[in-house]
């Protein structure tokens, strides 16, 4: 009985983390890269900069590909 609820106890807990699945956490990445894409668009791209928007747009891409498999 002292195994068991522990485990009960543990399961708890547990079930009441705010853990984050796989699908969350790739919306919320493709959230943040088009949040800095946009703040990145608003003067004017360096090389740097424009750079850095192809591989967002590269991730962002990847990132959707994977949710739309999965989903």
């Amino acid at each position: 009985m002292g195994v068991g609820a522990m485990f009960s106890f543990l399961d708890k807990l547990i079930s009441k983390l705010p853990i984050q699945d796989r699908k969350e956490r790739w919306k919320n990445k493709i959230d943040k890269l088009k949040t800095e894409k946009r703040k990145i668009l608003r003067g004017e791209c360096n090389e740097k900069e424009s750079r850095r928007i192809t591989a967002i747009s590269i991730r962002i891409n990847k990132l959707e590909r994977l949710f739309r498999n999965v989903a």
